[in-house]
């Protein structure tokens, strides 16, 4: 058809954002995409989110046959065209396909873009240090390290070399050397072991911070609850990693429980009289000096509150326990505002430990390393890093690898690597930066430094450099078809490259891996399960710390999204930085704040 026949055919739908044409054993059939399915119009309207036959706009090029199972129903065609509806108000202004575009003025024919990607990487190849990564991995043995730098310096390989070399020397010594590694992500846990094996280190632990700490809390103090709450709100874990807590502390050296409280174990008695008595939180927020809200104190007290009640099947206990488990094979209180019952905050071990050092709770005897290592360290809160320290043998040494742009968690009050130095209590410390980066070719990462410093422009489309992408969709719809499109034409041409999709949130992977499976075969990935094999996963900012990819694709680019905040900025940055070779922005709207497009 031309563009005239289908502008006719179309303003019978307004509300349409695609039209697909396909032709059946019953002839040819025309079907228009929108936000709900409406089949007694005079162009039947399918949702483009969930109708079946919706799918084939998205997995199937013109000329290309389809066949849609549908219960027990099996429905074959072909596809004869499929265009995105680009409009200007009402008018109808283009329709956009995968390999040209029909324009009000006239047809313009393009050839769909493809990004120019190096050559795949060796990941097995030989890795040989630079002078100054491998200065910073020669150092004493009893200097501790600060590896601060910018995404993709290298700081967790050369964390890594000096384990090893600290190992060989204390090998050839004859002494005994135990090292750990804590990192804030399960995909990084499972990163940081291929790289270590790759290096020939044996018996090296690695480990989640959270997981370590709680694991070492439950040896410290008897009585603590197994459970973890999984709902604490921001504002809890706020307060709870505060340093201002610390100036209520003091008041339970020799302190006793009131009678009531007496059976609580010695821990659990501590942290209700602290997170669950108004005045002391009154004293801790006004220390902070503004930075915890007022609010944060009832939330701190109805959580408190929650986790020393019973629980169901504590207060139920003389009923048979077969019949204390919901349909769904949960506890009775999982989503109730019971689920925290009988539950500690993994905020609360730091707290705990911050006691023991105060005398106010006892000691007890726990492992002892002689080399920690503190991956994406900045994320890390003051008495957190105080509670690493605790962890550290008298001669032991530490190495702190971050970078301050990174830190993209506002819960943290990371206040610089001075600050940290200062909790961890060692008394000789390298500080180096690292300068070249390696990951990401240099328009990358010029452009995640350009987020970070509030100067970053999105390149112009077509894009002079191909390795950064930056398209304005102009609906949800048309970001969703250009996504489906241009990564199954880079899946068909490189399989083997990695690809992911990093959403802000949880809710908003959820969301976008929906909606890329109409068209391709995303892998959702919110819990740290990364396999660091080829092909296409959707997941959030949050769990791609320290991982690279070989492309990096940031949709839903926009204000609402990305409003203009710091954290948000250096979430971004985070995001970005993971691309090796290839980064794609988009938005169906207009940009972020965080962003300046040069062109309209």
């Amino acid at each position: 058809m031309t563009f005239d026949d289908l502008a006719r055919v179309l303003a019978q739908a307004p509300a349409a954002q695609g039209y697909l044409a396909v032709t059946t054993a019953r002839g040819e059939r025309q079907y228009v995409l929108g936000p709900k399915t409406v089949l007694d119009a005079e162009i039947p309207m399918l949702d483009w989110r969930t109708a079946p036959l919706a799918s084939v706009f998205f997995r199937h090029a013109p000329g290309e046959s389809y066949e849609l199972e549908t219960g027990e129903r099996a429905t074959e065609g072909r596809v004869v065209e499929r265009w995105v509806i680009a409009r200007r108000g009402a008018a109808l202004e283009a329709l956009l396909g995968d390999d040209r575009s029909m324009l009000a003025d006239g047809e313009h024919l393009r050839a769909r873009p493809q990004p120019v990607l190096a050559p795949a990487r060796d990941r097995d190849a030989v890795i040989v240090l630079d002078p100054e990564q491998q200065d910073a991995v020669d150092l004493p043995a009893d200097t501790s390290l600060i590896l601060d730098g910018e995404a993709g310096v290298g700081k967790t390989l050369v964390a890594l070399y000096r384990v090893a070399a600290l190992d060989r020397r204390a090998k050839q010594k004859g002494q005994r050397f135990r090292a750990l590694v804590l990192v804030p992500t399960e995909g990084l846990r499972r990163l940081v072991r291929l790289l270590a094996e790759r290096l020939g280190i044996e018996k090296l632990e690695i480990t989640v911070f959270d997981d370590w700490l709680v694991e070492r809390a439950h040896t410290a103090f008897p009585g603590l609850p197994k459970r973890l709450s999984e709902s604490a709100r921001a504002q809890v874990i706020g307060l709870k990693r505060h340093p201002a807590v610390r100036t209520e502390l003091d008041a339970f050296v020799g302190w006793r429980p009131p009678k009531d409280d007496e059976k609580l174990a010695r821990s659990r008695a501590r942290l209700l009289h602290l997170f669950g008595d108004r005045d002391r939180l009154q004293r801790i927020v006004a220390a902070s000096e503004g930075a915890l809200p007022d609010r944060a104190i009832a939330a701190v007290i109805a959580h408190t509150r929650a986790q020393f009640e019973s629980t169901t099947e504590k207060a139920h206990r003389h009923v048979d326990a077969a019949r204390l488990v919901a349909l769904d094979g949960r506890s009775l209180d999982a989503g109730t505002p019971a689920e925290d019952a009988h539950t500690i905050d993994a905020e609360d071990v730091p707290v705990l430990f911050e006691l023991v050092r105060r005398g106010a709770l006892p000691a007890s005897k726990l492992p002892l390393y002689d080399h920690i290592v503190v991956d994406e360290a900045q994320l890390r809160a003051p008495m957190e890093l105080a509670a690493i320290g605790d962890a550290i043998a008298p001669q032991g040494t530490i190495t702190l690898a971050g970078d301050h742009r990174q830190a993209t968690d506002e819960s943290a009050w990371f206040a610089g690597w001075t600050a940290a130095r200062g909790e961890l209590r060692r008394e000789h410390w390298e500080e180096t930066t690292l300068a070249i980066t390696y990951r990401s070719v240099p328009s990358i990462s010029d452009l995640g430094r350009a987020i970070t410093t509030g100067t970053a422009t999105l390149p112009a489309e077509p894009p002079a450099d191909p390795a950064v992408w930056a398209s304005a969709c102009g609906s949800a719809l048309a970001q969703a078809a250009a996504l489906c499109w241009h990564l199954d034409a880079l899946i068909t041409r490189d399989p083997w490259r990695q690809i992911a999709v990093i959403a802000r949130t949880p809710e908003h992977a959820r969301r976008l891996c929906a909606e890329l499976q109409r068209g391709l075969d995303p892998l959702l990935v919110l819990d740290g399960d990364f396999r660091f094999e080829p092909g296409l996963i959707v997941t959030t900012a949050a769990a791609v710390s320290g991982l690279e990819f070989d492309c990096v694709v940031i949709p839903d680019l926009t204000p609402a999204f990305y409003p203009k905040a710091p954290e948000l900025a250096r979430s971004l940055y985070v995001a970005a930085t993971r691309a090796r070779d290839w980064l794609w922005l988009l938005t169906p709207d207009t940009w972020s704040p965080l962003v300046a497009a040069t062109s309209p």
